[in-house]
């Protein structure tokens, strides 16, 4: 009888642990929305939309798509009421290469906000840009 007790609560134990990891992967697999470059070029411009740079000042200075507000994305999540006025469009979050921006665009969205990955950041971008130091 107590060999029988211990093997249910084994089980019980197991099936317990076993849900909770499984769903905090789900949760951890959120697929962020990606944007791929040529079709950001094509939406540049639209009202619709709002182009993000999540790199920092310096990166910003040196390069950057005309007219996008910077906020790094080590700031973003304590700075994110700033957007608040964008909140009635689409957010384009771009970087140099995608990884802050993908970061970027999952805080936004947990925000509320309507965002997109820049698909390849900077590297890729083949629209308009500004030149700075």
């Amino acid at each position: 009888m107590k060999i029988a007790i211990i093997i249910l609560l084994i089980g019980a134990l197991g099936a317990g642990v076993c849900n909770y990891f499984c769903q905090n992967n789900k949760e951890n697999k959120m697929e962020t929305p990606m944007l791929e470059s040529a079709k950001g070029v094509d939406l540049y411009g639209d009202d619709e939309y709002v182009f993000l740079d999540v790199r920092t000042l310096n990166e910003h200075r040196a390069k950057a798509i005309p007219n996008s507000p910077v906020i790094p994305v080590q700031e973003l999540e304590s700075r994110v009421n700033e957007l608040n006025k964008y909140k009635d469009k689409k957010i384009v979050v771009y970087c140099r290469s995608g990884n802050r921006s993908k970061r970027g665009t999952d805080i936004l969205i947990n925000h509320g906000f309507d965002a997109v990955n820049l698909e390849g950041g900077m590297n890729k971008w083949q629209g308009a840009v500004i030149l700075g130091e």
